[in-house]
């Protein structure tokens, strides 16, 4: 009997460890007010090695990593998502095409501004997919919140 819940105790652990979602990237977001009424919203992922993240700006390849902002009437957005961390360019044979990846630590950053001087949110969602060079991770998305004040 000893040996029969010694060997269930143990499947069930085997069985819970493999369970474990894979997740080799760890998020944060904040908002740096930069002058009256204008705010800088900064997403950072850093990317546990040997895994990588693809640019925002891949084309005919692998999904891209995107960022959604939610629509608040008291906030425009500034230009474009602007990416910050060592990007590798290089030609992978599965997509037939150069890729961008960035691996280690990234910032995304957007220039917001307020319409009005007031207190509120911005929230939204970025969707990226995290590769080694044996596999790729199903896609994956994050969502936040950052306060403006």
């Amino acid at each position: 009997m000893k040996k029969w819940l010694l060997l269930m105790s143990a499947v069930l652990i085997m069985v819970n460890v493999h369970a474990q979602k894979l997740n080799p990237t760890k998020w944060s977001f904040e908002a740096v007010k930069k002058a009256d009424k204008q705010y800088e919203i900064i997403a950072t992922v850093v990317v546990e090695s040997p895994w990588h993240i693809y640019s925002q700006f891949v084309k005919g390849g692998p999904i891209p990593t995107s960022i959604q902002f939610k629509k608040n009437p008291l906030i425009t957005l500034v230009g474009k998502t602007k990416e910050e961390g060592k990007l590798e360019k290089k030609f992978d044979p599965n997509f037939k095409t150069m890729i961008a990846t960035f691996a280690g630590t990234v910032k995304f950053k957007q220039l917001v501004s307020l319409k009005v001087s007031s207190k509120t949110k911005l929230s939204g969602t970025v969707d990226y997919t995290v590769c080694n060079d044996e596999k790729c991770l199903p896609p994956s998305k994050v969502e936040f919140e950052v306060n403006l004040q």
